[in-house]
Formats: C-alpha cells, structure tokens, sequence
C-alpha cells in the first residue's frame, strides 16, 4: 500500500470513527443535536466533517448537510442566539476540486467522498 493510500485510509477511520459517535449521538452532549435540528439539519443523514472546541461550551465545525449543503458552524450551547451557521458550499466545492486529485487524504475530500458512496448505497437499499 502507498503512503499516499494509508493517509487516505487513516483519514477515513477518523472521519468514520467521528461519524459513528456523532450518529449514535455519544460525540457531545444532546446540547449539540437539539440545536442541529432546530436549524434543520437531520442529523443521521448527515456527514460531520470536523468539530473542535473553541471555548468552554462552544464548538466549531464543519459538516454536510442532508442536502449536501456544507456549512460551517460555531455553536454556543449555553445560548442558541449566539450560535452561527454559515453556508460555505460554494468556497468547498472550490477547494473539493482543487484536492481531491493533489490532496486526497484531506479531511474535507474524504468526508465529502464518503457522504456521496453512503448517500449512493441509503438510495440503492430503497
């Protein structure tokens, strides 16, 4: 296996290991969910990309959306008001583009590929 296929499968262990936790809802506390789907995401059809915190009680992040819109997100869970939710889809499909084929093991590249390949296989079970 080449260095460039085990960084791409590492990443993908990180991006599915995060994933799973972030499905089963064990990644943060429930805080973090009752505020996605107030801005209307549906968590389970969702691919988080990154999330690190960024305070005492507020994370930021990245994540695709059902819809695979990708938006940018800084969540305050002691306040809702002061969380902030900002499409980026078009600046990521730019830098999708730019390293998928340079950079292929980044973590937006492999979380975007795997949102699409498990999308693909949810409407192949139908």
């Amino acid at each position: 296996m080449s260095a460039e296929a085990r960084k791409i499968e590492s990443t993908k262990k990180e991006v599915i290991d995060i994933n799973t936790k972030f499905h089963q809802k064990t990644l943060l506390e429930g805080e973090f969910y009752r505020q996605l789907m107030q801005a209307g995401f549906v968590y389970s059809q969702c691919m988080l990309i990154s999330i690190f915190p960024d305070g005492s009680n507020t994370y930021c992040g990245k994540i695709i959306r059902q819809d695979g819109r990708v938006i940018e997100f800084d969540i305050d869970f002691d306040d809702s008001d002061y969380s902030i939710w900002t499409d980026i889809t078009d600046t990521f499909h730019d830098a999708y583009e730019k390293h998928k084929n340079s950079k292929p093991w980044m973590k937006e590249v492999v979380a975007y590929d795997l949102f699409h390949e498990l999308g693909r296989e949810r409407i192949s079970q139908r």
